[in-house]
């Protein structure tokens, strides 16, 4: 990338740059360009409501980077806008450029950040973004030394030099049953029910219902969504119920569907927000008496206060941005390096608004301030960092982690994923789901969009048409002839699913719904056409078009295989397995095929955090009794993917804007020093016991661990998931399970 930097010319450079800040800022950024841009490429965000006052970018590939900067400072002025900040980006190193940086600031009274190769190359591997943009703009720069020679020199990627991955991975393959989770979220949830009702009276009428409870959770954290509203109608019974050991926690008004806090839980609530309040505002004071020691001339009585709030601020970002490694310097009687605040207290200062020579001096008084905050504390102060590292580590559990969820992203773009017959039937059935409860389909359209590439293969196929066909006889024999008749009760016995997703829509779950038998077939295809050879091609249009999926036929998939180990495995499955020769047929095509597509891609040698990118996706699990020896004649490998791993990772992870919006709500809010007591002290000692086995590997024996840990985690047929389990077990996802929460409802 480097020497692709050295080649690119000016304007394909602002593209580059426009692409690249637009992945890194998300929605913050807005490019402007141009010729006649008045010294701008973009602007990041407003910082205050007069519009000429924004923070700058400027892109160059000018060797001489400190005269542009003085340059488009002038030229911006020129047309009217009154800076606070400019990015200035360049394709070329910079030598010293935190100095240079200073001193420009100092000189322009304007904050200046300059972002050098160097930091583009750094950053290069941090989303799917980054990669587009150097792919798109950069890489034919570089084709050439493709026929030269290419280095084989392995560099370690962000989510293997920090912790996050390897400690989350440890977690979920060590509790296995989801139990211990399952009773954190319960208190979690609990938690923040109790935080919701704060405020709540009788004596004065103020009720909330179950809607506002969750909208009030949501607005300051929501990353939690799917697992706070499934779970929120059973809390709130339980946490109102008379039989409670230690008496009812909030109030039920049955009648009107309201809760309230009774007085005993408002005055202990009280009592808690009161300590933490305190402790809080005994450290603000405590960094305020640092602050005050050292403050330099001219920064007067409002400075002190932005200082105090800005150093706050910085401790709270630094959770956000360092995580794990923080929290685990924290814990140690070494001292806390400085340097992993730095990026910390400039978004502080951005976040206020700071700069020019103010920004200076708050910042070298701040950076002053956290040193003595960080190698010596008071015990107030440790208290303080002790109480958001257990509440960093809470949202970590619940992976509310954007690096978490960036890194399950990243490894859904590269998978290879066969789709079973079983997947694709599931998808079918939930046609007439409201799209929410679309599960399935959600999952297969979130991986196509992620960058999975989803393979139809002919045996799959095969099966779906056949098993259509099998849905057809069975409700033209059974049910057509007293269709008008069918209760739930006598449709949910019906073997077949997709006649059971049909009863479902015409007994009242979508009022939209298909009237007949043959307007719910013709949804996927022709129905007068379900028992010809035309209906293979038909179908198959549907689901490339639908799940944007790729299609391999059985001459394009014997190639992959041995014949002669799948006509041996194709046997075994038959007569072992008690399945007709072309099931059997199909499944070991399945299973051998896997393996070949690995081989011809070279995954075995592939060196990657994110294993293997070949999987049947399946919830078929009884011919994994049948595979053992093939298993370990491919190194160990498994060949199935569970279904439920790309649910809970992808379909149900929060998006990564709402998980950063929950950290930015939840640090700088009291809510940030309650929730900590809702982490019990044995697995935040364990969580740190993971961090301290990351860092003592080094990086290429971590990678290799982090791929083996996804690896087993992708193909776990126990492990029980907190997004796809309540509290008692039962799968969220499905007809059935819907078509029984509406009938619960409405009986």
């Amino acid at each position: 990338m480097m020497i692709a930097l050295g080649k690119i010319q000016g304007f394909p450079f602002e593209a580059f740059v426009n692409d690249f800040f637009g992945s890194l800022l998300g929605k913050d950024f807005t490019p402007l360009g141009g010729v006649k841009d008045g010294g701008a490429d973009g602007f990041e965000r407003y910082v205050s409501e007069d519009s000429s006052k924004k923070s700058f970018m400027q892109a160059s590939i000018r060797m001489d980077v400190e005269t542009k900067v003085r340059q488009t400072v002038d030229r911006l002025r020129e047309f009217g806008r009154t800076p606070t900040s400019l990015t200035y980006v360049t394709s070329k190193p910079v030598k010293a450029v935190d100095a240079l940086e200073d001193k420009l600031t100092e000189e322009l009274n304007i904050t200046i950040r300059i972002r050098d190769a160097n930091y583009l190359v750094s950053h290069a591997n941090d989303s799917l973004g980054t990669q587009a943009a150097y792919n798109q703009h950069l890489r034919h720069l570089t084709e050439s030394l493709d026929q030269i020679g290419s280095s084989t020199v392995v560099t370690a990627s962000r989510h293997v030099r920090d912790p996050s991955v390897f400690v989350f991975l440890s977690q979920e393959l060590e509790r296995r049953d989801g139990a211990g989770n399952q009773t954190l979220v319960a208190d979690v949830v609990d938690s923040l029910i109790m935080w919701a009702l704060e405020g709540t009276d009788p004596d004065q009428d103020k009720l909330m219902n179950e809607a506002e409870i969750l909208e009030k959770i949501l607005s300051v954290l929501p990353s939690v969504e799917n697992l706070v509203k499934p779970r929120l109608p059973k809390r709130l019974v339980a946490l109102s119920a008379k039989t409670r050991n230690d008496g009812r926690a909030i109030r039920r008004y049955k009648s009107r569907g309201e809760y309230c806090l009774p007085y005993e839980t408002r005055r202990l609530l009280k009592d808690e927000n009161q300590s933490d309040e305190a402790l809080r505002t005994t450290v603000e004071s405590s960094i305020e008496e640092r602050i005050i020691g050292s403050v330099p001339p001219g920064l007067g009585e409002v400075g002190v206060l932005s200082a105090v709030k800005v150093a706050i601020r910085t401790l709270q970002l630094t959770f956000e941005h360092q995580g794990l490694t923080f929290i685990s310097s924290l814990q140690s009687d070494e001292p806390t390096e400085l340097v992993v605040v730095s990026d910390s207290l400039a978004a502080a200062l951005d976040e206020e608004s700071i700069n020019g020579q103010r920004r200076t001096l708050i910042g070298n008084v701040v950076y002053e301030c956290l040193r003595g905050v960080l190698y010596d504390s008071t015990a107030e102060e440790r208290a303080y960092l002790h109480k958001l590292s257990r509440t960093y580590a809470l949202l970590f559990t619940l992976n509310s982690e954007p690096k978490l969820i960036d890194y399950f992203q990243r490894m859904a773009g590269d998978f290879h994923l066969y789709v079973g017959s079983d997947q694709l039937v599931r998808a079918l059935s939930e046609i007439c789901l409201d799209d929410a409860d679309r599960i399935v389909t959600n999952t297969l359209k979130m991986a196509a969009q992620a960058g999975a590439k989803l393979i139809l293969t002919e045996a799959a196929l095969d099966e779906i048409v056949y098993h259509l066909r099998g849905c057809d006889h069975e409700f033209q024999n059974t049910f057509a002839p007293m269709e008008d008749f069918i209760t739930y009760e006598i449709a949910r016995n019906s073997p077949k699913i997709m006649v059971r997703a049909y009863m479902y829509s015409r007994l009242g779950k979508r009022k939209e719904g298909p009237k007949s038998w043959p307007a719910f077939i013709n949804q996927f295809c022709t129905y007068g056409d379900l028992h010809k050879s035309q209906t293979f091609l038909a179908l198959r249009r549907y689901l490339q078009n639908e799940f944007s999926m790729s299609y391999k036929d059985r001459i394009e998939l014997r190639e992959l295989v041995d014949t002669k180990q799948l006509a041996e495995l194709t046997e075994t499955l038959e007569e072992d397995g008690n399945k007709k020769f072309e099931l059997a047929e199909n499944d070991a095509l399945m299973v051998l095929s896997v393996y070949g597509h690995r081989r011809k891609n070279y995954e075995h040698s592939n060196i990657s955090e994110f294993g293997y990118q070949t999987w049947w996706l399946t919830g078929e699990t009884r011919v994994l009794r049948h595979t053992g020896q093939i298993v370990s004649s491919n190194a160990g490998g498994k060949y199935v993917m569970r279904p439920d791993f790309l649910l809970n990772f992808l379909t149900l992870a929060p998006a990564a804007s709402h998980a950063r919006a929950s950290f930015s709500s939840i640090f700088p809010s009291l809510l940030g020093v309650t929730l900590s007591r809702r982490m019990a002290d044995a697995p935040f000692k364990k969580m740190l016991g993971f961090v301290r086995e990351s860092e003592n590997l080094n990086e290429s024996r971590r990678m290799a661990v982090i791929a083996d840990y996804s690896d087993k985690l992708k193909s776990d047929l126990h492990r029980q998931y907190l997004t796809v389990h309540s509290d008692s077990g039962e799968q969220f996802s499905g007809i059935d399970a819907l078509a029984e929460q509406w009938w619960n409802v409405n009986d």
